[in-house]
């Protein structure tokens, strides 16, 4: 349901803070929050969880998973793409054999090929 990861799977706050170029004053600007802010976060080691997730999506890991994850997504639409292109040529026979059956019944009713009765 949730592809952000638990506070128990987030990577540590220095590894985070270390995976993203840039310099605390960019990242802290880009967090909408101080640099003062985010240095103090930095020397606790901590850091409250919204911050962490939006270091965690602009990690390494974080563009991973989203990229994994958009894959996933993709292989499994052209695999429905496929099955529903095969469906729909087995269905064209179908009807292809119907009307060549159709044709070849001459004075029987139009549903003659479909529904034989007796």
């Amino acid at each position: 349901m949730f592809r952000a990861p638990s506070q128990a799977n987030l990577p540590h706050l220095h590894t985070l803070l270390n995976d993203i170029h840039g310099d605390i004053d960019q990242i802290a600007r880009h967090l909408g929050i101080s640099a003062s802010t985010l240095r103090k976060y930095r020397a606790q080691g901590q850091a409250p969880r919204s911050v962490m997730l939006a270091l965690f999506w602009e990690s390494t890991w974080g563009r991973m998973t989203a990229d994994a994850v958009a894959f996933n997504h993709a292989a499994a639409h052209a695999a429905l793409a496929e099955s529903l292109k095969r469906q729909n040529k087995h269905l064209m026979a179908q009807i292809e054999r119907l009307e060549a059956e159709l044709a070849h019944t001459e004075g029987h009713a139009a549903n003659a090929p479909i529904f034989r009765v007796g």
